[in-house]
């Protein structure tokens, strides 16, 4: 086989390449959706390997197109050179041809490379806005539970490891129905917002700030617990102060807090169960309040005022 003839049979394969692995995301993200309560779903590892391909794919694309253009001059001026001289033997005319139809087959590749590479770069940002999507709550931008549970696993698997420990801090809005109840659903969704800023400000050097579900939030903190438990308090104290906005309306929001740590456990469901503990018992007594496990049993943080 000649060069010539190799060419775009070089090109082929090269697109081929490329389009299986777009069409196999596409097809992945479509998938994805179908599946999406069958419990069949890729870990978020795999999903960010996926994305790190499409990334290295584009990078290659793009290298080997500036590849076939750096060729593309020298073949060009190879030609103009064979051509130079007026009389030419029949091999040299052979030559030449043969010159012209690699520089009109590489011409052709390049233009597969760019349709390639706009779409490699098409397709990777969509699957980076559904990966983040997937990781997030739409209303409050902040992670969302199933990013939560995926961060926890790590970290207590990092911490039966001989690994540094943390702290779950489950945080819940005090009579939140009510708020919907009295100013609307939209207002409600409004304070839920606006909790959620203020913890991302109060919060930001926490490892992870979630949206555990409904009214119910949760951070994970490093430790030690009493620590965390004293700035969960203060954290406490700046919402009981913060003008929330319902609607037109300014309301008084207070928040539930219950912290807990891993000790003994084998799985990080416990963890979770004590903190849940330590919410409720900081809502049974009178809200507006934040309560620590200590794996005996919940203790109040402070003296809180009065709940409202």
């Amino acid at each position: 086989m000649s060069l010539a003839e190799a060419t775009p049979l070089i090109a082929g394969i090269v697109l081929a390449t490329i389009l299986l692995a777009v069409g196999f995301l596409i097809g992945y993200r479509r998938g994805r959706r179908r599946t999406a309560d069958d419990g069949h779903n890729l870990s978020d590892d795999d999903r960010q390997q996926l994305l790190q391909l499409m990334q290295e794919l584009g990078a290659w694309t793009h290298d080997y197109a500036g590849n076939v253009s750096g060729n593309q001059e020298q073949l060009v001026r190879l030609s103009e050179a064979v051509q130079k001289d007026g009389a030419r033997s029949p091999a040299e005319i052979k030559v030449v041809a043969v010159l012209q139809q690699i520089m009109q087959n590489n011409e052709q590749l390049k233009s597969k490379l760019d349709e390639a590479e706009e779409q490699l770069e098409r397709q990777t940002r969509q699957i980076a806005c559904y990966l983040t999507e997937a990781r997030t709550d739409g209303l409050t931008g902040l992670f969302n539970r199933r990013a939560l549970d995926n961060r926890l696993d790590e970290l207590f698997i990092g911490y039966r490891a001989g690994g540094r420990s943390f702290v779950i801090a489950l945080i819940d809005i005090d009579k939140f129905k009510v708020i919907n109840d009295t100013h609307g659903h939209q207002a409600g969704d409004q304070v839920l917002k606006q909790l959620a800023s203020v913890l991302r400000t109060r919060l930001d050097g926490s490892l992870m700030v979630a949206r555990f579900g409904g009214e119910e939030f949760a951070a994970v903190m490093d430790g030690p617990l009493r620590v965390a438990a004293e700035k969960m308090n203060e954290l406490r104290k700046a919402v009981s102060e913060y003008p929330m906005q319902a609607g037109s309306k300014t309301i008084d929001v207070t928040i539930s807090v219950g912290l807990s740590e891993p000790r003994d456990d084998m799985i990080v469901s416990p963890v979770l169960r004590r903190a849940d503990e330590a919410l409720y018992a900081a809502k049974n007594i009178g809200r507006n309040r934040v309560y620590f496990h200590d794996g005996r049993d919940p203790i109040l943080v402070g003296a809180p005022e009065v709940a409202k």
